[in-house]
């Protein structure tokens, strides 16, 4: 595996994401550095008898008992779905299992390891894990006063002490002759929360209008009260203020608002819609935790209110080392579903130097369709490294694993302020602004330009934004070595990128239950197609040397006796057929 070396620097950040690298055993202690303390992650498998309780309570208890004695008085499971999503959202849930994973939470003394290879064996359960954490990627703000967003226009002008490279930036400003961005596009910004009462952030705030602020109702009967800016999926409240800092910081770079005569712009005008999974428990500002199992559930919100682009601008907390596809099933179940549901999802590389062809962090490495992966770039268009140490990296890379890179470092953003980690004490609003560096700022970036391309383009897909961005990046030698293709993204290139896509046709569908087999037939499929059922993709094999032929193994509950189901193909450019109704 390869890896360079990060910061040390980096740790001092987060309480939670100061544990160190050590091998994930089956041990109390290891996996307490890794995980909450007494939480399980279960996913029960279809029939289960506990999912045939009606009574919520009595469901929990019966679940919370599959701990056996380690399950007292006060074990709960709480479902991992929450709220009312519409037929459509619920469709997707359904189909991948997600109405069936809960969280048992147990004495925080308890012996998770040993907990979840007793839950592993039992009959009823298709897989548990402990409830790893989730870091943040953004290193500690540099010197506020930088005062210069070179990433969105840069003419040559120093940053800081350092020189700068001339058009080393995204190019907004000539993607701002074409649109601003619509406020009809929604970014969830799955984070620590936003201050909402930031002047340059308060106009580009998504506010619910089916929900009256305040008055302790399910006014739009979504199943969350008062969810007038997002929600906070980790106290199940309205309350989306920021956590720790993290998330102004990236809304800042997303969507400050342009032309008003103070602070900064942000990419795009769209709409930022914070979902909250960070959780304080003390008064201390560094008193503050997330979950997978939380984070899995601001994606779920995500989908369920309507967003089409989703800002991920955090990782797991587990070592990449020691990652396998059998760790945080929950987060990647979560993930699928924003696929399936057609949602751009934006994801980093991370800040620990990692090369990401040999070394897996999630959510990131689940290498999904709808998925971007990007990296920090620097204001001369090289891949991040250590002020102090050149021959170090600090952002994670990938030539072969990350799409792109876009600026992370020493860039100018909001800031909240109040008692928060990184929030500032400063009563004058003019001075609610910091520079920041890492892979949680080229996220950032990312998003925003999504959003510029989403509401150029508003019929697109997540397949067909993500290749718009992708193909419409701007390429430099200096970044060749460390992400495909070696590009930086462009904000005029991925507004203005035209594609060419293939549009498959769907002629014909037979489907053998005993073998689970699909068999499509048709024209115009590609090499990766996937076959459509109802809101799940499955890949296609080819069946015939001319490529008329395809077969997905599909299992027979999506296909249930007399009931008719849609089925269309997509293929990998983007491409769609029309679908067409299937009765078995």
């Amino acid at each position: 595996m390869r890896r360079l070396h990060f910061l040390t620097f980096f740790a001092v950040l987060l309480v939670v994401s100061i544990a160190p690298k050590a091998r994930v055993s089956a041990t109390k202690s290891n996996i307490s550095r890794y995980a909450a303390p007494g939480e399980i992650i279960v996913k029960l498998k279809p029939g289960a008898a506990q999912l045939e309780i009606e009574n919520r309570d009595q469901r929990s208890m019966a679940i919370s008992r599959l701990a056996g004695d380690r399950a007292d008085a006060s074990a709960r499971a709480e479902a991992l779905v929450q709220g009312e999503p519409t037929q459509r959202v619920n469709q997707i849930f359904v189909e991948r299992g997600l109405d069936r994973v809960f969280v048992l939470k147990l004495d925080p003394n308890t012996d998770v390891s040993a907990v979840v290879n007793e839950l592993r064996s039992l009959d009823e359960v298709e897989y548990a894990e402990p409830n790893y954490l989730i870091k943040l990627a953004t290193v500690i703000p540099n010197d506020p006063d930088f005062g210069q967003q070179w990433a969105l226009f840069n003419p040559g002008i120093p940053v800081g002490d350092f020189v700068s490279t001339p058009n080393a930036d995204i190019k907004a400003y000539r993607a701002w002759d074409i649109t601003v961005g619509s406020p009809n596009v929604i970014i969830a910004l799955t984070d620590t929360g936003v201050d909402l009462a930031h002047p340059d952030l308060v106009k580009n705030i998504y506010t619910n209008p089916g929900e009256i602020p305040g008055n302790g109702i399910d006014d739009d009967h979504n199943g969350f009260i008062d969810d007038v800016h997002g929600f906070n999926v980790a106290d199940q409240n309205g309350d989306t203020s920021d956590a720790v800092g993290h998330g102004t910081q990236m809304a800042g770079i997303i969507a400050a608002e342009m032309n008003n005569n103070i602070g900064i712009s942000g990419i795009c005008q769209s709409k930022v819609m914070p979902v909250r999974f960070y959780k304080r428990y003390g008064p201390d500002p560094s008193q503050f935790s997330a979950t997978v199992a939380d984070a899995a559930r601001s994606l779920l919100y995500s989908i369920s209110a309507g967003a089409s682009i989703i800002n991920a601008s955090w990782t797991t907390l587990l070592d990449p080392d020691l990652v396998s596809d059998q760790v945080a099933q929950a987060l990647a179940d979560a993930v699928k579903a924003t696929n399936d549901a057609g949602v751009l999802m934006v994801c980093i590389a991370g800040n620990d130097g990692y090369d990401l062809d040999y070394s897996k962090i999630y959510p990131a490495s689940y290498w999904l369709p709808n998925q971007i992966v990007v990296a920090a770039s620097d204001f001369n268009d090289g891949i991040w490294r250590p002020v102090n140490n050149q021959f170090m990296i600090q952002t994670g890379f990938g030539p072969s694993s990350v799409h792109l890179a876009a600026p992370g470092v020493s860039v100018l953003t909001t800031q909240a302020h109040g008692n928060c980690q990184l929030c500032t004490q400063e009563t004058d609003p003019s001075k609610w602004y910091t520079s920041a560096t890492g892979s949680s700022i080229s996220g950032a970036y990312v998003s925003g330009v999504a959003a510029l391309t989403k509401s150029r383009h508003p019929d697109d897909s997540a397949v067909l934004l993500s290749r718009r961005i992708r193909e419409g990046v701007e390429v430099t030698q200096t970044l060749r070595d460390y992400v495909i293709g070696g590009g930086r993204l462009s904000a005029v290139g991925a507004v203005t990128r035209e594609l060419n896509i293939t549009l498959p046709t769907l002629q014909e569908v037979t489907y053998k239950a005993k073998k689970q087999k699909l068999f499509v037939f048709g024209t115009g499929m590609q090499q990766g197609v996937a076959v459509v059922v109802g809101k799940i993709g499955y890949p296609g094999k080819p069946q015939s040397d001319d490529g008329t032929a395809f077969m997905a193994k599909v299992p027979t509950s999506e296909f249930p006796p007399g009931t008719s189901v849609l089925i269309k193909l997509r293929n990998p450019d983007g491409g769609e057929s029309r679908a067409i109704a299937f009765t078995r």
